[in-house]
């Protein structure tokens, strides 16, 4: 624990920011997924079965690359390691309070009894949850 404390203070301000920001998101969209239907929350993801542009606006590389860390390294120290939807929506809600359109994807792996994942992209930037478009057919997007 003092580990992580140390290397939380030894961060630029804007990480220091952004991990703070990415841990409260993805408490409160673990807690959300948990305790609202889905149906209720999926209008607060965006427009359904709709996509972001696929062309990239460089200006926005640096913060994009830094809601992918933050969400990735909140995910690695929370306690109880919230999978891909709630990273995803946690990226997603990040990137939109940066002004960066992105899309959250819900796929699913029919050879694998429906195996579910959830990832989102910006521009043509994987924020979270890999490139997984050859395993999982997409079954809904949120932008």
């Amino acid at each position: 624990m003092i580990r992580h404390v140390t290397q939380f203070v030894r961060l630029p301000g804007p990480d220091q920011r952004a991990l703070a920001e990415a841990v409260a998101l993805c408490t409160l969209a673990g807690v959300l997924l948990r305790l609202v239907q889905f149906r209720r929350l999926a209008p607060r993801l965006g427009r359904h079965m709709a996509e972001s542009p696929p062309a990239f606006d460089e200006a926005h590389r640096g913060q994009v690359t830094r809601v992918s860390w933050a969400v990735a390294a909140a995910a690695r120290h929370l306690p109880w390691r919230p999978v891909c939807l709630p990273q995803a929506v946690t990226a997603q809600w990040m990137l939109r309070r940066r002004g960066i359109p992105s899309t959250l994807y819900l796929g699913a792996d029919p050879a694998r009894e429906y195996d579910a994942h959830a990832w989102v992209r910006a521009g043509t930037a994987v924020v979270t949850g890999g490139p997984r478009e050859d395993r999982y057919a997409i079954v809904s997007s949120f932008a």
